[in-house]
């Protein structure tokens, strides 16, 4: 069986095997509800973009946003320059994971084209002869009272770096997708002798942080996508008695993500400190907390706060659950104004009035339709208005002058 959804479509009656519709939801993908006829259930909320596989029967979901967009998200929120290279190439198949398949292995052949990159990595080795230093803490741990062999550390110039242990892993986790297409899986067993002498990455662990310079510039496309590959495809899910297999985005979390990067590159440049997901007690006792996605701060004083938050358009109006967040945020901060930026395709900014407290909450929409170049130019736009709604009784802050957007494209 192969079933086709939409992110955030209209709620619609769909036969499902029980086990995909509990996949479904026990995934947090969408809310699947039973009908009065058996094996046909009501498919509403579709969160979640990707493929899941769960005996036998695949389901595909396309995002609302062309692909490119999507990788254009993800890509600056890690700051790496993915859309740039995938672009125009990205928007010929709608569905996620041959588009992804075939973006890595484009990128991949990038990177190692004059041969895989190599670096410095610190090594542990057991020797009769001195190479490098003595780890005398292995050697009493290890050998106490014995002079040979001897437990040395070293530093060995050779291929099995981050970065590539990064890619190795990402192919091989697609090579273990049943979502893949047959030519997308022979061109990545192509590649995958290449790294024979990279180590596989530990299972569970965080994935490495690597380092952005020259030498590994023409890396950072395919390392991008290697993170998202190995973020969000997991292979031998446990769904009760079923197995499932799923490449799956949270687009919510991506579009939150750019939205805290993007709004950090353009409120830094009014000076002050952007941080993201700080940590405040909320009460004297600190029995609860807040913690919005946002906080900009002049002066040692905090002056804006702004969560973002992904939801399908509804024509009740935002959610209320983000009012009342808001209002909270403004609270513990004695704050007049507070911030939430929601994706939308309209660009008319909103305003909320609070009865019985100076709270106003401004709710912008940022337009994801349009070019790279538009999408910063709209974020540069919600930097401006909260800029302008900032508190004027700070020394620094009397005057703002708003900054121009025509190189948006230039932070990277």
């Amino acid at each position: 069986m192969h079933i086709q959804l939409d992110e955030w479509a209209a709620p619609r009656d769909v036969d499902l095997p029980r086990a995909v519709a509990s996949a479904l939801n026990s995934r947090q993908v969408a809310s699947v509800i039973p009908t009065e006829i058996d094996g046909r259930w009501t498919v509403s909320q579709v969160r979640k973009v990707g493929s899941l596989m769960i005996d036998g029967h695949r389901i595909d979901i396309r995002p609302k946003l062309p692909i490119s967009r999507l990788f254009f998200l993800f890509g600056y929120a890690q700051r790496r320059r993915l859309w740039l290279a995938e672009e125009t190439r990205l928007d010929s198949t709608p569905d996620l994971v041959p588009a992804i398949a075939t973006a890595f292995l484009r990128q991949l052949g990038v990177a190692v084209e004059q041969g895989l990159l190599q670096g410095y990595r610190e090594c542990h080795d057991s020797d009769t002869v001195v190479r490098g230093r003595i780890d005398f803490v292995e050697q009493f741990k290890r050998r106490p009272g014995l002079a040979s062999p001897l437990e040395l550390r070293f530093d060995e110039f050779t291929v099995d770096i981050d970065e590539n242990r990064l890619l190795a892993a990402a192919l091989e986790r697609l090579l273990q997708l049943p979502l893949l297409d047959p030519a997308s899986r022979r061109a990545l067993l192509h590649f995958r002798g290449m790294f024979a002498e990279v180590e596989t990455l530990p299972r569970g662990m965080p994935l490495p942080r690597t380092r952005h310079d020259r030498r590994s510039e023409h890396y950072q496309p395919a390392l991008s996508l290697a993170q998202l590959i190995l973020t969000n495809a997991s292979i031998e899910h446990r769904v009760g008695e079923h197995t499932a297999t799923a490449f799956l985005v949270d687009v919510a979390q991506v579009f939150e993500d750019f939205v805290s990067v993007a709004l950090r590159d353009s409120l830094q440049r009014s000076g002050g400190q952007v941080l993201s997901q700080r940590s405040d007690r909320l009460d004297a006792l600190g029995h609860a907390v807040v913690r919005p996605d946002i906080v900009w701060q002049r002066h040692e004083r905090i002056h804006a706060v702004i969560d973002a938050k992904y939801k399908a358009e509804r024509p009740a109006g935002y959610p209320n659950a983000d009012l009342y967040q808001m209002v909270t945020y403004c609270t513990r901060y004695g704050l007049r104004d507070g911030h939430l930026v929601y994706a939308s395709g309209e660009e008319t900014p909103k305003r909320i009035d609070i009865i019985g407290a100076p709270i106003t909450v401004h709710c912008h929409a940022v337009d994801l339709t349009g070019c790279p170049r538009e999408i910063l130019a709209s974020i540069d736009r919600v930097a401006e208005a909260i800029v302008a709604s900032a508190p004027v009784n700070v020394p620094g802050n009397a005057t703002r002058k708003s900054q121009s957007s025509s190189a948006v494209l230039s932070r990277h």
